[in-house]
């Protein structure tokens, strides 16, 4: 612990990251989690990987590989990854009376509100109070469709599995075929796809919503950031839908009458936000489907929430800012109010960071895979190694098929590009910058070319 108060805030973030994917993939390499025979360390270190950092990749059959002490200890890093552990040290901390240095505060902080003023314990009785809540609710909405066809313990079971999975973004499930088992019926797609977008919102959004609920009758205003990551999750959500609806009416969604068809373009449109649960095949949707799914994948659920991908906000304000630009304005205007332009620089550095982490793993991760031989590559797989890379950097889950027949290294460039993504392209990039103000020199200025 003393030498964690000496390290930088970014790099005890990332160490608090580490530390429960070890001691999740140490205990799932216990006998008694697996169902039978052994699973490799490495299947069990992406797995392990997978559920904290609220993936959803698998390399094996979670149902048929592990046992229900392994689907447990899953869950609880679902849990632990989707909430960010930094609530529950720190909570730990509080409990026991002990000293919180200001560098622990400022990780929690970070990673769950965009306000500096706010107390420690009144963000922590906020998450925790959001989740138990949200998930209560998920699990009783969830078991009255699942005791239909199962047992009232199993019932229960899937629903407290499920929605964990679902609020957490995790994208996880207990079914073998995850939710393809359960497609056609409405409340099931419909109760998860809304548990994912509530935990995609982020926690800040969330409590700032239940605060204007709580005070509806005064003139409450909901931030900012409430209010361009509201507007934006709805638009997207809104375009997949139309996009999925139009495009698959008479493709992957041929056989299904009308009211499913919606359902399942709805339901599409929402999981690539981080989620990665599916109720159809991914590899049955059409090529223009699939890049529809890239972008959301890559744009991903918002600041502070279970979810990773460049974030809405990001990608609200890199919009915006073009459209001030096309308008000849300086200023970034959303709602009224002009956007820090510090906030600006950071999302566009967001999106070229990721930009740049995708390509570079895509390429690495096709070199491996076909034995740094180029030629050896079939010509159109590049698009499924994109759509797992993407993946993988988003948290979201869904795959188009290879993900368990990677070769160990693509495991571990796939392992490496879910920790990023959960921990955040910032965070990361903090590690290795220096200090603001560190060698500060400034120069004269001189303008550049441009376009």
């Amino acid at each position: 612990m003393a030498l964690l108060s000496k390290t930088s805030s970014s790099i005890r973030l990332i160490i608090w990251f580490i530390i429960p994917i070890l001691v999740g993939t140490a205990l799932l390499l216990l006998p008694v989690s697996t169902e039978r025979g052994s699973v490799s360390p490495i299947d069990v270190l992406f797995t392990a990987t997978s559920a904290f950092c609220v993936t959803g990749l698998t390399v094996v059959n979670i149902p048929e590989t592990y046992s229900t002490v392994g689907e447990i200890i899953l869950l609880v890093l679902m849990q632990l990854g989707g909430m960010g552990v930094m609530a529950f040290s720190t909570m730990f901390f509080l409990v026991l009376g002990a000293r919180i240095s200001s560098g622990q505060t400022f990780d929690f902080k970070q990673t769950f509100s965009s306000k500096g003023d706010i107390r420690t314990w009144s963000i922590l009785k906020s998450v925790f109070l959001v989740t138990v809540i949200v998930e209560g609710i998920g699990v009783i909405f969830l078991f009255f469709p699942f005791a239909r066809i199962m047992d009232p313990l199993k019932a229960l079971y899937f629903a407290i599995f499920h929605s964990i999975s679902a609020f957490n973004n995790a994208g996880l499930s207990i079914s073998p075929n995850n939710l393809q088992d359960f497609h056609g019926d409405v409340l099931i797609a419909l109760g998860i796809a809304f548990l994912i977008i509530i935990g995609g919102l982020g926690f800040t959004v969330n409590m700032d919503i239940l605060h204007r609920l709580r005070y509806a009758s005064e003139r409450v205003h909901s931030s900012l950031h409430t209010k361009i990551v509201v507007v934006t999750t709805i638009i997207l959500i809104l375009f997949g839908t139309i996009c999925f609806l139009l495009l698959e009416m008479d493709n992957a969604y041929r056989d299904y009458p009308l009211g499913t068809k919606i359902v399942d373009a709805f339901f599409q449109s929402v999981t690539p936000r981080t989620a990665g649960f599916d109720t159809v095949p991914q590899g049955k949707l059409s090529l223009i489907s699939v890049h529809v799914v890239i972008l959301l994948m890559l744009i991903g659920a918002s600041p502070g929430s279970t979810g990773g991908g460049i974030k809405t906000s990001s990608f609200a304000i890199i919009v915006m800012a073009i459209v001030a630009r096309i308008k000849g304005s300086y200023d970034v205007d959303i709602f009224k109010r002009t956007v820090a332009m510090e906030s600006v620089i950071k999302a566009v550095s967001i999106f070229i960071l990721a930009i740049f982490l995708v390509f570079v793993s895509t390429l690495a991760l096709m070199l491996f895979e076909s034995g740094f031989n180029p030629d050896g590559m079939v010509k159109g797989a590049e698009l499924d190694y994109l759509f797992e890379t993407v993946s993988a950097f988003g948290t979201v889950g869904l795959s188009l098929g290879i993900t368990p027949y990677l070769h160990p290294p693509g495991k571990l460039i796939l392992i490496a590009l879910m920790i990023i993504g959960r921990v955040g392209l910032l965070t990361m990039f903090y590690v290795v910058a220096k200090p603001e103000g560190a060698d500060r020199i400034s120069y004269s200025e001189e303008t550049v070319m441009i376009g």
